[in-house]
């Protein structure tokens, strides 16, 4: 700064000396443009996090990263293993222990922001005692309790599985229902073993550790001590009558839930476990954790939304990185954190920071034993290949169709399966694939599977003022050089898991229209591109009519056009299209 001002007093005297003191003219001290950083946050609320960042730093350029895809985890962590990472990442799955980024990430320990964050939730992410990657707004899952019959019968909540079975005594003496489980699906049920087992072995070193061998096939059930005595554990839930389905609706947890809410039962277990203002009872509710026998490993099911971080690249350019860490100290607050969503899902969730309020949360009452480190993480990533079979298998055991022996069995019986967890190679992508090559390549397929002449693909691109919403019915993202499977193609897919493809019939006047206008997503008028896909050879004539596959219908297209369903599963369609070749690169996106 001193050398800046001595500059500045040699400059004045030039001028004087030159001209007198008039002859010096004003100097342009526009300030320079910040370079943009680059930010992805998928489905929140863009536009109000930008706006908090400029409260504050109103020189910083934000450029948003697009995605609203069908299948967001998998397309963030392709992003993650190409390296191809904006400045601000995300991810919706992250545990140190399992994933590994010191390569592509910056350490955020030595920074004065991670102060801001509840001290057991930063133990939870830290990579020996580094800090990749901070998390956001997270849910607890516990026990879904009605305060209001604990109180009317001057019973106090249980802290102990041992206190729980002396409630149980007094319940059903009184002709209350101990509890109700939502059992729509098999996943909930799979969540219940672990959850009472997270009560005990599973969540001690040693448990964490078996997990870990569990999934690379060096220990399973049958030949664990500690699991064998959590199998016994959940056994002695469902002898206490913990879970109970002989009043569960099988087909509508939402009917089960209503059902405990209207009725006169204590508990209930499920994923459904956010009752604040029932509308149909004066009742009020609470979450309580997972019971251990004795009281001395109750625990909550900790399950984050999204995690975020710094990609490493920015060391290299050490202005960017220094509008980043701006950006993350605004993330790294109640207000920049609480932007990116509506008040409806903060009320049923909590922030990570020491400084967040609990009061207008479903968390209350329990935000302190929480904060406190009383939870363990959700387990699903790496057990998707047993959670079906586990889970159905413990929906049997539950009906006494089947015994806790059945469950472990199974699970042992499906670990091949989990350990090789490999799922069918549909094609091998030679090259990254650009989003409007995956446009083409989608719409070659749409119209080939449908005999239409042409397709209309609109894109997922990001447009400032449709809020979350965006375009759903578009190609979003890109390929990357890997081996392509059913999930990654579901991350450009318009039509997702299991949507049809759609077609219409329009002038060749009309498609010319509707590629200008393009597809107004969300009703507001600011319209997302459409890619038209049509053969080499075929050029539209303005009077003649065309079948088009389209993805990406306005309601106003829906008004003035009839829509076709074709019946054709898009995801089917793909598999078979993509399945020809052998290997995929951007030119098979051209339609010859």
């Amino acid at each position: 700064m001193k050398i800046k001002k001595v500059q500045s007093v040699c400059l004045i005297l030039a001028c004087v000396v030159a001209t007198g003191l008039i002859g010096c003219g004003k100097t342009d001290e526009t300030p320079k443009k910040h370079e943009a950083i680059t930010f992805m946050a998928p489905y929140l609320d863009i536009d109000s996090f930008i706006e908090e960042v400029h409260k504050t730093y109103p020189e910083i350029e934000l450029e948003v990263v697009p995605y609203s895809g069908a299948n967001t985890t998998t397309y963030l962590q392709n992003m993650l293993e190409a390296d191809d990472l904006p400045d601000i990442c995300t991810q919706t799955f992250y545990k140190p222990d399992v994933v590994d980024v010191s390569d592509k990430m910056i350490d955020l320990s030595g920074y004065d922001f991670t102060d801001n964050y509840v001290e057991s939730r930063l133990k939870e992410v830290s990579d020996e005692g580094a800090l990749y990657m901070l998390p956001s707004l997270y849910n607890c899952y516990g026990i879904t309790y009605n305060k209001t019959l604990l109180e009317k019968n001057g019973w106090k909540l249980p802290t102990s599985f041992t206190e729980l079975e002396e409630l149980a005594d007094k319940a059903k003496e009184a002709g209350v229902t101990l509890c109700m489980a939502q059992i729509q699906y098999p996943g909930s049920a799979f969540q219940y073993v672990c959850n009472i087992a997270d009560a005990g072995f599973l969540s001690t070193m040693s448990g964490k550790q078996w997990q870990k061998d569990y999934l690379s096939g060096k220990a399973n059930v049958s030949n664990t001590p500690g699991m064998m005595e959590s199998m016994e554990y959940i056994q002695k839930w469902k002898d206490l009558g913990m879970l109970d389905c002989s009043n569960s609706d099988p087909a509508d947890d939402g009917k089960t839930r209503e059902a405990f809410i209207k009725g006169n039962s204590l508990f209930l277990l499920g994923p459904q476990n956010g009752i604040m203002d029932a509308e149909d009872t004066t009742d009020k509710f609470g979450l309580m954790p997972y019971l251990s026998e004795d009281g001395s490993r109750n625990v909550f099911i900790l399950n984050v939304n999204r995690f975020y971080g710094l990609s490493k690249k920015l060391e290299n350019n050490p202005e960017k990185l220094e509008d980043a860490l701006k950006v993350m100290k605004v993330l790294s607050t109640v207000e920049g954190t609480s932007a990116l969503y509506p008040d409806s899902t903060l009320k049923a969730g909590l922030l990570p920071f020491k400084d967040a309020k609990a009061d207008e949360t479903f968390y209350a009452d329990i935000s302190d034993m929480i904060n406190a480190g009383n939870t363990t993480p959700f387990i699903y990533s790496g057990w998707e290949n047993t959670i079906v079979n586990t889970g159905t298998k413990m929906l049997e055991f539950m009906q006494d169709q089947a015994s806790i022996k059945d469950v472990a069995d199974q699970l042992d019986e499906d670990q091949n399966s989990v350990v090789n967890n490999q799922p069918e190679v549909i094609t091998t992508a030679t090259e990254e694939i650009s989003q409007e090559s995956c446009a083409k390549l989608v719409g070659r397929c749409f119209a080939e599977a449908t005999g239409s002449d042409i397709a209309l693909i609109s894109l997922g691109t990001w447009v400032s003022g449709n809020s979350t919403n965006q375009n759903n019915d578009g190609v979003s993202g890109k390929l990357y050089a890997k081996n392509i499977t059913d999930y990654d193609v579901c991350t450009i897919l318009p039509t997702g898991w299991s949507r049809t493809i759609n077609t219409i019939r329009l002038t060749g006047k009309q498609i010319q229209a509707l590629y200008e206008e393009g597809y107004d997503a969300v009703g507001t008028g600011k319209n997302y591109p459409y890619m038209l896909v049509n053969p080499e050879n075929l050029k539209l004539e303005e009077g003649k009519t065309y079948q088009v596959a389209i993805s990406g219908i306005s309601e106003k297209l829906a008004s003035e056009t009839e829509v076709t369903d074709s019946g054709i599963v898009g995801l089917d369609a793909a598999k078979d299209f993509l399945g020809q070749f052998k290997t995929l690169s951007e030119a098979d996106a051209e339609w010859k």
